[in-house]
């Protein structure tokens, strides 16, 4: 063997191992920045989708506790007793909007880049929380309270109830084609089984709090029938 052709051999077989451990080194040190990349996006994903969740959720439910508005008379039972149902789904809702606003404000890149809502959505957000929150807790004073309260928490309640029912069917409407995007059957995505298990717990929530505050709705039921 020529000594040019054994000198390359041999220079061949040190860079080899050489090229092998940059290739790792580079490999091991990107990893964690596309890491970085897939998880402040997943970041803005897992909160639409929850979003998305939560919100799919609260339409029907409330398109119910809409139909006893109507029927009062009849369906106060189920009125008051969905009602109380609501509120822990309807705190998982204001928690997760909440976390995009206070991530976008905040200046979180992902956040930033998705851009904010409408700004007429954005105009009308701070009544929609905060007619949201004035509705269900004077609901629930009303029922804990009982029917001594009447006077004073009820013509809040219907006030704030007013006033909150116009926003909400705004941003429902807004939110709409976002939500049916986010729902279509898709390949299954990291944390659907954690999205899915905090709507369930949300709901059994509500649903302990609606048993436990029942036997309050009686009083009720018996002042609307006197009228």
């Amino acid at each position: 063997m020529a000594p040019a052709e054994l000198r390359r051999r041999i220079a061949g077989r040190v860079a080899a191992p050489a090229q092998r451990g940059r290739r790792r080194i580079v490999g091991r040190v990107a990893a964690p920045a596309d890491l970085g990349r897939r998880s402040a996006g997943g970041g803005v994903e897992a909160n639409e989708l929850l979003t998305a969740a939560v919100g799919a959720v609260l339409l029907v439910l409330l398109a119910v506790e809409g139909v006893t508005i109507v029927f009062l008379r009849p369906l106060l039972f189920v009125h008051m007793f969905l009602g109380m149902l609501l509120v822990p789904v309807v705190l998982v809702k204001l928690a997760s909007t909440g976390y995009r606003f206070v991530r976008y404000y905040a200046g979180a890149r992902a956040f930033r880049a998705k851009g904010p809502p409408p700004i007429l959505l954005r105009v009308s957000a701070p009544v929609l929380v905060a007619t949201t929150l004035i509705v269900f807790a004077t609901g629930t004073a009303l029922l804990v309270g009982g029917t001594s309260v009447r006077g004073t928490l009820l013509p809040i309640h219907k006030i704030s109830f007013i006033v909150w029912g116009p926003v909400f069917v705004l941003h429902i409407l807004a939110h709409l084609p976002a939500t049916v995007r986010a729902l279509r059957p898709r390949p299954r995505r990291p944390g659907t089984a954690m999205r899915g298990g905090l709507v369930l717990a949300a709901l059994l929530a509500g649903l302990v709090v609606a048993l436990v505050l029942a036997p309050d709705i009686a009083p009720w039921m018996h002042a609307h029938r006197r009228g």
